[in-house]
């Protein structure tokens, strides 16, 4: 399926996110691969667990754990990495599928301090990250004296200031917000599929131009399509041919006219690109089962 992405206001979304939370927001695509995050640094905790192999096999995995639990429920879903962090994973569904997901998270629960420093102590252990220098020259962290500070001390309170202790209300709280992100992000297509996109361009390019005359060419050009991928888009995401569709938008916009003016109806018709008149009644009588006067009347009473 292919996306198109809003980045500019994607990023926008996720910085407000995290002005108002000050927790990370990351957005994935459908097959979980990244594609934006605010902060775009991630902590220093989860950055050098990931500088061992089998650390970041497992961030992986728990990762792609969580985005299948999401798609399956439908629901936003909290729980624990495998290195004991609290997060939370929310599908994005437009139209029946999936078209990417919301997580945010590395948090640590404020009820537990003392189980943040277990679960470091034992991810440093685990992962052989206190003392390992071969870390620090893998490292692809932007601010290398930071990563330096944090490998070489072997002390627990080091990392443990780079993680948001947040409660459990909280965390829950987050959530929502997360969710109400995705509602926006929905609502004004930040995310749209390529169905979305070719309908939203095609009903605004014939809304603006109804009284002209709406060629397949003056299309294509416009839409930067071949006449081919006009007629296949149409078949496949409108359902009709563009002629019909064409005739469906006027005759909606001939029924808002009719209803929300007090224009006469000869006028309605050109205003809404039907050059003959008597034709303009004709197919409006069929497609509504009513002529434009009696639909006017009807709307009114």
């Amino acid at each position: 399926m292919k996306l198109n992405y809003n980045e500019k206001e994607l990023h926008q979304l996720l910085q407000d996110f995290h002005d108002l939370t000050k927790l990370t927001l990351t957005l994935y695509d459908p097959e979980g691969e990244w594609i934006l995050s605010y902060p775009t640094k991630e902590n220093c905790f989860c950055h050098y667990i990931k500088t061992s192999p089998e650390g970041a096999a497992l961030c992986d995995a728990s990762d792609r754990a969580s985005f299948e639990a999401a798609k399956a429920s439908g629901e936003c879903v909290i729980y624990k990495c495998h290195a004991g962090l609290i997060e939370a994973t929310a599908p994005i569904v437009s139209d029946g599928f999936t078209i990417g997901y919301l997580m945010m998270g590395q948090v640590a629960n404020a009820n537990s301090p003392k189980q943040l420093q277990s679960l470091i102590e034992h991810a440093l252990h685990k992962y052989h990250l206190s003392t390992t220098e071969t870390n620090i020259a893998n490292s692809t962290s932007p601010d290398t004296n930071e990563a330096n500070k944090f490998v070489e001390y072997d002390n627990w309170k080091q990392y443990a200031n780079a993680i948001p202790c947040i409660f459990d209300t909280q965390i829950h709280a987050a959530a929502s917000i997360m969710e109400a992100c995705i509602s926006s992000i929905l609502y004004k297509k930040l995310i749209s599929t390529e169905k979305q996109q070719f309908e939203q361009n095609i009903n605004t390019y014939i809304l603006n131009h109804l009284t002209e005359d709406l060629s397949v060419d003056r299309l294509c050009e416009h839409l930067h399509l071949s006449r081919r991928k006009i007629y296949e888009y149409s078949e496949e995401f409108l359902h009709c041919s563009i002629a019909k569709y064409i005739k469906k938008m006027r005759l909606q916009y001939a029924q808002t006219l009719l209803t929300k003016t007090i224009l006469p109806i000869s006028t309605i018709s050109e205003q809404c690109g039907f050059s003959d008149y008597n034709y303009f009644c004709r197919v409006f009588k069929q497609e509504n089962g009513m002529s434009a006067r009696s639909y006017r009347t009807a709307q009114q009473t």
